[in-house]
């Protein structure tokens, strides 16, 4: 069992949690891998099986991209070469760059939220450079950014999360995680961090609340209003 250990410092997902852009991920992924799928025959099956590729994509989003594609491939049988993986790769990355929006309080919450904080996510590091320098909260990362394109596996193993707690020179049992899909909440779990689950920009509020439970969040809130909350009370917890 974890010995229980004072929170000091704060390690953040990117994509969900710091940028609202896994929207923008969902759209371009699903406007572009739609024309792929096997013709369905009847008209109500191609839009049964356009929602099933939604659904699809949004449970999976916070999975590297390649593993995602891969996953998405097999299951519809879309024949995906290199090629199309690496314009799909383009396009997400360059339209989230483009498109990408702060989420919607993540500002006033950082303000008031006086710990130590790091990024760990599964984009790559331009990427997410370029996201956080376009909403306003580059500097509030600089210099804490981790990528799992450069340390090791992507999440839901826990290596970016793992690299952040030894960034900051700590153990990760010290973190405080706040993540919003289920690989990120399983890759923090497992390095030993404490976990919040942020479901503000998902798809299905509900559905990934309890998803994000079970795969370990400690506690789940879909509000930015209620996050240096909940952050006081870790704190504070011995």
């Amino acid at each position: 069992m974890m010995t229980r250990q004072a929170i000091t410092h704060l390690v953040c997902d990117c994509d969900g949690v710091l940028l609202d852009s896994e929207s923008i991920a969902l759209g371009v992924l699903h406007r572009e891998l739609l024309p792929l799928l096997p013709a369905a025959g009847a008209q109500a099956d191609e839009e049964s099986r356009s929602a099933a590729l939604h659904a699809a994509i949004a449970n999976r989003l916070g999975m590297y991209t390649d593993l995602l594609l891969a996953e998405v491939d097999a299951e519809f049988a879309l024949g995906l070469s290199a090629q199309q993986v690496e314009r799909l790769h383009e396009s997400v990355g360059r339209a989230c760059g483009e498109e990408a929006q702060p989420v919607p309080g993540i500002a006033e919450a950082l303000q008031a939220i006086r710990l130590p904080r790091a990024v760990a996510s599964n984009s790559d590091a331009p990427r997410i450079e370029s996201g956080l320098r376009r909403c306003g909260l580059y500097a509030q990362f600089e210099g804490r950014i981790y990528s799992a394109h450069d340390v090791g596996q992507p999440k839901p193993a826990p290596d970016v999360y793992l690299a952040a707690a030894a960034g900051f020179g700590i153990e990760p049992a010290r973190c405080v995680a706040v993540d919003d899909s289920v690989t990120g909440v399983r890759a923090a779990a497992a390095a030993g961090m404490h976990v919040l689950g942020f479901t503000g920009v998902a798809h299905d509020r509900k559905a990934m609340a309890r998803r994000l439970l079970e795969a370990g969040a400690s506690k789940v809130f879909d509000d930015m209003k209620q996050f240096p909350q909940l952050i006081c009370e870790l704190v504070w917890l011995r």
